[in-house]
């Protein structure tokens, strides 16, 4: 049996684990659009989450408090309104994005949010 996307990224131990970067590669637009999240799992591993095919990010950072970025829940959607107005405009063009989901993220820390919207992502 295969593992969905969602449950693989579900099957990750999100809370707890620490968020200590975040970065965008738009070196080659369109082509390569990526966001990288530098994630120390509570285990104390040190992992890249790589999100490929990205199509939006979202993110409100709240900064000034002195205490790690600790992440309280992460989840994989697949049906959002975002996503559905998404979807549309991309389908106008030709373009199908039925395996875009939005990886969402909240912390403890500060209690920001962010949200990717991508097609794939893998752990490195």
């Amino acid at each position: 049996m295969t593992e969905t996307i969602d449950e693989a990224f579900g099957a990750l131990e999100w809370h707890d684990a620490l968020l200590l970067s975040l970065n965008i590669d738009r070196r080659t637009p369109g082509e390569r659009d990526e966001v990288v999240l530098l994630v120390e799992w509570p285990d104390g591993r040190k992992q890249k989450v790589r999100f490929m095919d990205c199509y939006a990010l979202d993110s409100q950072m709240n900064f000034g408090v002195v205490a790690p970025e600790s992440i309280r829940t992460a989840r994989c959607l697949a049906d959002t309104p975002k996503l559905a107005d998404m979807r549309h405009r991309w389908r106008a063009l030709g373009i199908e994005l039925e395996d875009l989901r939005c990886f969402e993220f909240t912390t403890n820390s500060t209690a920001s949010e962010v949200r990717v919207y991508a097609r794939r992502f893998e752990v490195s």
